[in-house]
């Protein structure tokens, strides 16, 4: 996509904000923010819709904001998705080689890549990405099949997947704030587009994204191999402080981002830290005593982590170990405690090649920056997600288009 073309608009809907981007690619490939909104939202938990009109106005706010910054008016957006609706699944299809003669080339590969896709999803769920697991030329695997002669070709994908009842939630919301969702992306998917090296990914790979109310994984090793949702967040951690601490939840996370930590340093432990409870007095604990919450948490939701990257027989793989993003990310020393409980490197990764003010740089906002350059260099690829039922559908790439009209 040249930066010609029309810029794509993005919503990462999470449990504790909404975030709207819209971008374009540059020929140098990075991909260029024209603008962007943020706004609180309340009426999620965890990943699950509770409150549809907070929802929707959180989603109409941020929409609005993005469009003074940019100068458009945004009629259409890609939506992300996560969480416990978002699986992966596994499918397998042979196709016959016609006259051992002659190599396998482009025709085959494509026959076989067909036949993957006829492997339905499971029951209420959208297939959103395929990736290519592996190939084998009568029984052998290879890592590339064309020009190799055979005369049977096998393909294993795995199918990122997401329930039609949280498309539909969400898609309702985006409609109710005037935008139209002209498809779903899963985050973790988009987030190493932006997050991960291409060395990272072939010499195996986790990608975490910390958010409010879950934590998102995915784990690569040359391509996608396992998506699991850990169904806690930093929400839990600021819980944890104002039941401890007696402090409103407002309190509790202003406590949480501006001193909250874990492997305290020895240095820092005898620090003063002051907040207010919620009866109005003044109170004094030390750093080391307000660590201490947030770590019995975090080490909780580390120790989740490690028994499903266990599950998924992948952890021997991951030679380049975690890579963490979210806004749970910032957390003072995470990566700390992280290679102590999951026994792997951990480093916190943030977006690059991208040109945007400071701000957005961080990991805080990598989702949806991963939003935007996935969208923005698989356009053309993305499968397009609608309502049932809906005849006479335009294809993918004549609503890009209607994505904008300009003021």
């Amino acid at each position: 996509m040249s930066s010609s073309s029309s810029p794509i608009v993005v919503l990462d809907i999470g449990a504790s904000k909404v975030h709207c981007l819209v971008g374009e690619a540059e020929p140098s490939g990075d991909c260029k923010i024209l603008g962007m909104g943020i706004s609180p939202c309340r009426g999620i938990r965890r990943s699950a819709v509770i409150d549809m009109p907070r929802v929707v106005e959180s989603i109409r706010n941020a929409v609005a904001e993005a469009e003074r910054t940019a100068g458009l008016r945004i009629t259409g957006a890609y939506a992300g998705i996560a969480g416990h609706d978002v699986q992966a699944h596994s499918s397998r299809s042979a196709v016959a080689i016609s006259g051992s003669s002659e190599p396998i080339d482009e025709r085959d590969v494509q026959r076989a890549l067909a036949a993957a896709e006829q492997a339905a999803p499971p029951a209420q769920a959208v297939a959103l990405h395929r990736f290519v697991q592996s190939y084998a030329v009568d029984g052998e695997p290879v890592q590339n099949p064309l020009w190799l002669h055979g005369h049977k070709l096998e393909v294993e994908t795995l199918s990122a997947t997401a329930s039609e009842h949280a498309c539909t939630t969400l898609r309702r919301a985006a409609e109710e704030a005037g935008v139209t969702i002209v498809g779903f992306l899963v985050e973790t998917v988009a987030n190493a587009s932006a997050i991960l090296s291409i060395d990272e990914r072939e010499m195996g790979v986790g990608l975490l994204d910390i958010g409010a109310g879950t934590c998102d994984l995915a784990l690569y090793h040359g391509s996608l191999r396992h998506l699991a949702e850990i169904p806690f967040g930093g929400q839990d951690i600021t819980r944890d402080l104002s039941m401890v601490l007696n402090i409103s939840p407002r309190e509790a996370e202003q406590l949480k981002c501006e001193h909250g930590g874990v492997c305290t340093d020895a240095s820092e432990a005898d620090e003063a830290v002051t907040f207010r409870t919620t009866a109005g007095r003044s109170h004094t604990i030390l750093r080391e005593q307000l660590d201490a919450i947030i770590e019995a948490r975090q080490q909780e939701i580390f120790e989740f982590v490690g028994r499903e990257i266990e599950r998924s027989g992948q952890g021997h793989l991951l030679a380049a170990g975690v890579v963490f993003t979210g806004g749970g990310a910032l957390l003072r020393n995470i990566d700390r405690l992280a290679e102590d409980v999951l026994g792997l490197p951990v480093r916190i990764g943030e977006p690059c090649e991208m040109i945007a003010a400071d701000a957005l740089h961080g990991p805080a906002c990598a989702t949806g920056i991963g939003l935007l350059r996935f969208a923005t260099e698989s356009a053309a690829e993305l499968v397009p997600t609608h309502d049932s039922g809906r005849p006479g559908r335009p294809r993918f790439l004549d609503r890009v288009a209607r994505l904008f009209s300009f003021l």
